[in-house]
Order: C-alpha cells, then sequence, then structure tokens
C-alpha cells in the first residue's frame, strides 16, 4: 500500500475506533478497524507489507487511545506475521477461508493486547469479563465487517500491484 493511501487510510480508521466506535458498542464489544485493514493487507499481500502496516497502524491506535506507545503495534505484529505466512492467493476468491482467519487474527489481538496490557504497562486486566465481554464482541464485529474490508481493499490491491503476464 502506498503511502500516500496508508497513511490517511489508517489515520481516519484510528480516529474513528478512538472517537465515534466506542459510542456504538454492542455487548461491549466495538469493531476494531486497524485490526481488520492489517488482517486483510496481510492476507492479500505476499511481499509482508501488512508487518509495515501493523507496525504504523498500532502506533495511530496508540497515539489516539491514551495506552502506553507500542502496545497495539506489539499486539498487531505477530498477528499480520502468521497471516502474512499464507497463500496470499487463498483469500483472494474465497471468503470462507478468511473469516476463520480472520476470526482468529483478531482473538490473537485481543489477548496479546491484554496480556501486554497488564505486563509491560501493569494495568489491572479482569481476565474473564475483558475475554467474555469486550473480547469476544468484537471479535465477531471483526469478522462481520472484515466481507466488506476483504472487497475493497482487494480491489485497492489489485490497481497498487497490477498482475504482471510473462510470456
Amino acid at each position: 500500500m502506498s503511502l500516500q493511501l496508508g497513511i490517511p487510510l489508517f489515520v481516519v480508521a484510528a480516529l474513528l475506533q478512538a472517537s465515534l466506535l466506542p459510542h456504538l458498542r454492542v455487548f461491549g464489544g466495538q469493531p476494531d478497524l486497524i485490526v481488520i485493514l492489517v488482517i486483510v493487507w496481510s492476507a492479500l499481500d505476499a511481499e509482508r507489507e501488512g508487518l509495515v502496516w501493523a507496525f504504523v497502524g498500532g502506533l495511530f491506535v496508540d497515539l489516539f487511545s491514551g495506552v502506553p506507545p507500542g502496545i497495539s503495534s506489539l499486539a498487531l505484529l505477530p498477528v499480520a506475521f502468521i497471516v502474512t505466512l499464507t497463500e496470499a492467493n487463498l483469500y483472494r476468491n474465497n471468503l470462507l477461508l478468511t473469516l476463520p482467519l480472520a476470526a482468529a487474527g483478531a482473538l490473537m489481538y485481543h489477548v496479546l493486547y491484554l496480556i501486554l496490557l497488564r505486563f509491560l504497562a501493569d494495568y489491572p486486566v479482569a481476565w474473564a469479563s475483558s475475554l467474555t465481554y469486550v473480547t469476544l464482541p468484537s471479535v465477531l464485529f471483526d469478522v462481520i465487517l472484515m466481507i466488506p474490508a476483504l472487497r475493497l481493499l482487494l480491489n485497492w490491491y489489485d490497481r497498487l500491484h497490477p498482475r504482471q503476464i510473462r510470456l
């Protein structure tokens, strides 16, 4: 993803995630736009750009949310790395494979985020209620929003990375 597209996209997503989406909570969960963007881009791109956007997106999330800088990036980087290890072409046309990947990635992000908050930032974490009332509804939101995000970013990815035909 080019910087001209990626930076504004991630800034707007982080601002929406920090300002508007907390008011749209359902069952304690809210969508994580940065997590969705990172997972989708990492699934589409075989060149590991998702790792860069995981770091940048995580910093934007931390900047607007008030947690110590780097917590979200540290939670997103392993998710993006694992997703980039999968075969990118599998997710282009097969939504049924993308949704379990999205659910696993979002769940992994939330668990890592809570672990990092607890042990690096020394925040008290109520594990049972955090996982039940925040993480699971948020993962459900993320999986639902993964469908339109995949379609949108797939179009952008194809425009930014045209396929080359070899003769």
